[in-house]
């Protein structure tokens, strides 16, 4: 094993932190073997920062161009990932679905329509998966999707529905939160539900409006305006700002909504995002109400596909709405989207597995373990996205990943999804210097007492790195953030 060379100083006060160093790198060797010297010496001080004291760390930093390990330390030990494992999941999309693969939802006229324009039968919303029903592709506008579809059925002469809005989300099935997820934050939109149909990351947009009314219930702008939530609303606003604080909760397995607390009166807007319960019925639901707005009226209800139902064989498509992997895979990546990395996974099972579950999904993960010529006993998961604390990767397998994915076809769609250091995304904030424009992609992570930072870094002598640096049971954040975000800044200065 390589050990780094540090020079004595004469003056006799720096003998017990020479010791001290002494000690240290002799751990780092026993627990991982070191690269090159040069870049070592670099990277070693940087990792004598006392919050790594009793911290848990792995670092793997490969070559590119000459496909080697350039520094890499604990590299096989396996450590909490956070949001890293999209990595794998966005990754093994591209591998198994092909970049090229689209989902699409279609709305099918379950009957015949009348010379009155009277469908006399059901409307089919028939899902694949798709997580982008939203407005993220259409300039912000939530319904834009159920409001195409409705002028969609306008357009063919329908004026009137007899029967019911189906919401058929059998692609995947019903199991919509992972059961390894924290209980008291299922509302968050983090935790978003998992389904068939999905309808704006499966959560509804609360935003409190400042009023200058103290005492009064707060104003709430809810997007969509829908009547699949309900709202308790006892919050009030403040004049003395130190009273600020207020909470939004969903009572589980509804769609009741409580907000309480007090809003100062100063304040700005501030945009909450609450998870829904049945996600498939919301996006019926949303899809009705912007029916019943064109004038089409329902006389049915809005109801889930019943197993074992009976549809029309060869039925009549009125609209397809079709979104493709790569904006799937960039909005996962980029805005570390936890519900979009779980329908991913979702994804391979239906389509590699024949089963829409998550545990067909990360049968799915494994198998690609296996491709990348890592024993199944090296690497823990539990979910597609990181939220679950049993997810745990090593720093080699990551690079090795991103060795992999560096030389695929598709591996410019992968590229192209990590946030650009200073730009946006988890690193809009991270390695700012405008010498580092560019020079940095990389995939951020974080859950408690876990931090993760992994991607690949434009070297000053052309060199093309992949590192990964994952970090665990540290007590401060920003410390951690920092020692990684100047490992990235050394890699990025010059690689010899």
């Amino acid at each position: 094993m390589n050990r780094c060379k540090f020079i004595q100083k004469r003056c006799s006060g720096f003998i017990v932190l020479f010791l001290v160093c002494c000690i240290f790198l002799a751990t780092i060797s026993e627990s991982g073997e070191i690269g090159s010297d040069d870049l070592s010496k670099r990277i070693l001080p940087l990792l004598e920062n006392p919050v790594l004291k009793n911290a848990s760390w792995g670092i793997s930093i490969v070559s590119g161009r000459k496909n080697t390990v350039l520094f890499n330390c604990r590299d096989e030990n396996l450590f909490r990932v956070a949001s890293n494992m999209k990595l794998l999941t966005t990754s093994a999309a591209l591998e198994y679905l092909g970049q090229d693969f689209k989902y699409k939802t279609n709305i099918e006229a379950n009957g015949s329509v009348s010379s009155s324009g009277e469908l006399e039968g059901d409307i089919i919303i028939r899902g694949s998966g798709d997580p982008n029903l939203s407005g993220r592709f259409y300039n912000g506008n939530i319904t834009a999707v159920p409001d195409s579809w409705a002028r969609a059925l306008r357009d063919r002469g329908i004026k009137k529905i007899s029967g019911d809005i189906i919401a058929d989300d059998t692609i995947f099935d019903r199991d919509y939160i992972n059961p390894s997820w924290p209980k008291n934050q299922l509302a968050e939109w983090y935790c978003a539900p998992s389904c068939g149909l999905s309808f704006n990351d499966n959560c509804v947009d609360i935003t409190v409006c400042p009023e200058k009314k103290p005492g009064s219930v707060v104003t709430l702008l809810v997007e969509p305006d829908t009547s699949y939530i309900n709202i308790n609303n006892t919050c009030i606003y403040t004049a003395n700002k130190k009273e600020h604080g207020y909470s939004l909760e969903r009572k589980q397995g509804t769609n009741q909504i409580f907000i309480k607390g007090k809003f100062w009166i100063g304040a700005s807007p501030q945009k909450n995002w609450v998870s829904v319960h049945n996600p498939a019925l919301y996006l019926a639901t949303v899809f009705r109400e912007s029916l019943k707005r064109i004038g089409i009226s329902v006389s049915g209800g809005v109801r889930l596909i019943k197993e074992g139902e009976i549809t029309d064989d060869n039925p009549d498509v009125i609209v397809q709405t079709v979104s493709t992997l790569e904006q799937t895979v960039i909005a996962t990546n980029k805005q570390s989207q936890n519900f979009y990395a779980e329908q991913l996974l979702k994804t391979l099972g239906a389509q590699v597995k024949g089963r829409g579950t998550s545990q067909a999904g990360i049968e799915v993960l494994y198998e690609f373990v296996d491709k990348l010529g890592f024993n199944r006993t090296e690497c823990f998961v539990e979910d597609g996205s990181g939220l679950s604390r049993g997810n745990k990767l090593s720093p080699k397998f990551i690079t090795t990943l991103l060795t992999y994915m560096s030389k695929q076809p598709y591996g410019k769609v992968f590229f192209d999804s990590l946030p650009v250091a200073g730009y946006d995304g988890g690193m809009r904030k991270r390695v700012t210097a405008s010498q580092y424009k560019d020079k940095i992609r990389a995939k951020t992570g974080f859950i408690a007492n876990t931090s993760a930072l992994s991607g690949y870094v434009n070297a000053s002598d052309g060199d093309m790195l992949a590192f990964s640096i994952l970090m665990n049971n540290f007590k401060d954040l920003h410390a951690v953030q920092k020692i990684q975000d100047n490992i990235c800044r050394v890699l990025a200065d010059n690689c010899n």
